[in-house]
């Protein structure tokens, strides 16, 4: 069983949003629902790859030994302690543009055309796969999430999607539930003004020996909602 580290959710009702027209739609109950839409594909502006003070810098485009650093993708002995401070993290862009997180240590070690894989087995390893899966299967990467009507749902609506979008900034995590085989994820994003909760649930595939994300709990996926607290959060950037 995944230990849980915070049962008592504060995204209260808000489960409303969609990962969709290639981005997130994040549905904001403010009186009436306004709907943010977030993470775009078609731009010709590079974003802003500043390294936060946890980070090294790094040019965008991955090097041979950062694309290919690790030869699998199951780190065994890895440490299982829930990640309290942010980790020692690089910021690149992924093709879908969007900056994502990336270590040399918990993964992607593979950086090769949508799907970026390869995560250690750890939750700090899940805490940096939520955003790269993500991504990759916006893009329309069915590998990046296990089998299921969840996954199909989710490509199916991405596959119809616009791409005019604002990027989002992943600003913080907290783990809510990790063992060795699936982990709750959520994540502290920002967009327009606003602090959105984002959850993800992920479980590790032993077929391709890597964390993929699980669309087929119940709920919307992902999990968003109106942040009014950051402080249980791990500050990333």
């Amino acid at each position: 069983m995944a230990r849980n580290n915070n049962t008592n959710s504060d995204r209260g009702g808000l489960g409303l949003g969609w990962w969709v027209s290639g981005g997130l739609l994040v549905v904001l109950i403010v009186g009436i629902i306004v709907g943010v839409v977030l993470w775009p594909r078609d731009t010709t502006a590079a974003p802003d790859e500043t390294a936060p003070p946890t980070t090294r810098p790094t040019s965008t485009a991955p090097t041979e030994s950062a694309t290919q650093a690790g030869t699998t993708c199951e780190t065994n002995n890895a440490d299982q302690s829930v990640p309290t401070e942010a980790p020692e993290t690089t910021w690149k862009t992924h093709p879908f543009q969007v900056l994502v997180p990336t270590s040399e240590t918990y993964g992607p070690s593979t950086q090769d055309g949508n799907l970026w894989s390869c995560f250690e087995r750890s939750p700090t390893g899940a805490v940096f796969a939520g955003p790269n899966l993500l991504s990759a299967i916006s893009m329309g990467e069915d590998d990046a999430a296990v089998p299921g009507p969840g996954r199909d749902d989710m490509l199916e609506t991405n596959a119809g999607a616009s791409a005019d979008f604002e990027r989002p900034v992943f600003e913080g995590f907290r783990v809510l539930a990790t063992d060795e085989n699936a982990a709750t994820i959520d994540y502290w994003v920002t967009a327009g003004g606003q602090n959105i909760s984002m959850g993800l649930d992920l479980v590790w595939d032993e077929e391709a020996a890597d964390w993929r994300l699980n669309l087929e709990t119940p709920g919307d996926h992902p999990r968003v909602g109106v942040l009014e607290d950051t402080a249980p959060y791990v500050r990333w950037r």
